[in-house]
């Protein structure tokens, strides 16, 4: 194999990895993540959390949103330990809506 297919080879194995690795961008000082709007890749930056359990997360919130961080441990393999090792780095925001919100100052169908 010569020099440039091995570069070539590399680029493209690292491109497939990127979106993991972007995952994985340790939390800064103070950062908080929303168990309630964060998608899967920004779950998976909190410690332990890979594709899966982001996955697990998302759905379990899609049921009912969480109302405080404790919500969280309804998802299979999140336990107390966990979330004691996350708290300082998680969040519950209001749960994101589907439905759309009436328009201030619009009338009510009587």
């Amino acid at each position: 194999m010569s020099g440039l297919s091995k570069i070539l080879v590399a680029t493209v194995l690292l491109a497939a990895a990127t979106p993991a690795l972007a995952a994985k961008k340790p939390l800064g000082p103070g950062e908080r993540i929303d168990l309630n709007r964060a998608g899967v890749t920004e779950l998976m930056r909190l410690p332990g959390v890979g594709e899966k359990r982001a996955q697990a997360i998302v759905a379990a919130r899609g049921k009912r949103g969480f109302r405080r961080p404790e919500d969280v441990l309804v998802v299979k393999g999140i336990g107390p330990r966990w979330l004691a090792k996350v708290r300082s780095n998680v969040t519950v925001g209001p749960a994101a809506s589907s439905t759309p919100t009436s328009q201030p100052g619009a009338r009510a169908k009587r």
